[in-house]
């Protein structure tokens, strides 16, 4: 087939961009296509990974409504080493601690609670491990050590309940200046009429002074 002038100069120019460009356009399809074939496998395990992980979660849930506590460490234990990356292990994690606590199992309440704070990113989850370790601490009198979880980073949202747990400690610990202050700083947190403001404020009253 015959071209004109300009036909033969625009299939030229394009063969000159292909010899230069070519290998690098065709390596970049390659790479985003082998990149969005990853995103999508990566997609399907995740969900993979999820799914069996609700299966163990409801062993947990179904082992501790009969506060079976060997069957919940070993569900949980199951869901911490082969689905860490998923949320029913934290779940799992904090509701083995609150069946070892009622247990009177407080090294385990602690271990698992321990594991919330160091794998778990959900920042709300780690700041009830840290309440719940602080009680745990509380429970046996080691009151520096509930204060320092109690001085662990939190979001704000949590900033009452750690004052008012701070408060909590201060007053068993015979501090009750100490105690007044954290009341009375949980109390100025509080957001409208919530349902703890008559609570803290009941405690703070028990103080006197």
């Amino acid at each position: 087939m015959a071209y004109d002038l300009q036909e033969q100069e625009q299939i030229d120019s394009m063969k000159a961009f292909w010899q230069q460009w070519g290998k690098l356009i065709s390596g970049a399809v390659v790479a985003i296509s082998v990149a969005y074939l990853g995103y999508k496998a990566f997609g399907y395990y995740q969900s993979a990974q999820a799914s069996k992980a609700a299966v163990v979660f409801a062993d947990v849930e179904q082992a501790a409504q009969s506060q079976d506590l060997a069957k919940v460490k070993s569900s949980a234990g199951l869901l911490q080493s082969d689905y860490s990356s998923t949320a029913y292990a934290a779940d799992a994690a904090l509701l083995a601690a609150k069946v070892a606590f009622e247990k009177n199992d407080l090294a385990t309440a602690q271990a698992q609670l321990s594991w919330v704070v160091q794998n778990v990113k959900d920042e709300s989850m780690v700041a009830v491990a840290h309440l719940r370790l602080a009680t745990i601490e509380l429970d046996q009198k080691r009151y520096d050590a509930a204060i320092a979880e109690l001085g662990q980073a939190h979001p704000s949202a949590f900033d009452a309940l750690f004052l008012d747990q701070k408060g909590d400690v201060h007053a068993a610990k015979g501090d009750k200046a100490a105690a007044r202050d954290a009341y009375k700083a949980a109390l100025a947190k509080l957001v409208g009429e919530s349902p703890n403001r008559q609570f803290i404020q009941t405690k703070l009253d028990a103080l006197g002074g």
